[in-house]
């Protein structure tokens, strides 16, 4: 998997929207496949904390984020440690619309470990990302103010 980009808009507030984002220990109710969050200090310069994914999406994975913050405008980070994957970072840039809704974009840059046919990268993308933007609206929906 390369470079993924998608926008998209969130029927929140971009304060609403940033706190539910960072609300990592609640990902494994909204989102699909991710089975476990741990929440760690923490270990890079600057990084807000770390968070351990344990994902089942065919086989079952786990990866470490260093997160970092930019209040209510941006989240984004880089691959700590992983048992699958080389690289990952992202982000997730936030800007008000009217109305009390906020454009959302994300970005991704993922490379795994040996060979996985990109065919079968771009099919776990295309049916993991609605879903996921499906369970971060429900996550902003339940989650108040912050």
């Amino acid at each position: 998997m390369a470079k993924l980009e998608t926008e998209h808009v969130f029927n929140g507030s971009i304060e609403k929207v940033f706190s539910a984002l960072r609300q990592y220990e609640k990902y494994p109710d909204y989102l699909p496949g991710v089975t476990k969050i741990e929440v760690l200090p923490s270990a890079a310069p600057k990084s807000v904390c770390q968070v351990r994914y344990e994902l089942k999406i065919i086989k079952e994975f786990f990866y470490i984020l260093n997160m970092f913050e930019e209040s209510p405008k941006k989240l984004w980070w880089e691959l700590a440690d992983s048992n699958i994957m080389k690289a990952n970072s992202g982000a997730w840039l936030l800007k008000k619309l009217e109305g009390g809704k906020t454009k959302a974009t994300y970005q991704l840059d993922v490379k795994l470990r040996g060979f996985v046919p990109r065919t079968i990268t771009d099919r776990i993308a295309e049916t993991n990302l609605p879903a996921m933007l499906v369970g971060f609206q429900k996550l902003i929906d339940d989650h108040g103010e912050g």
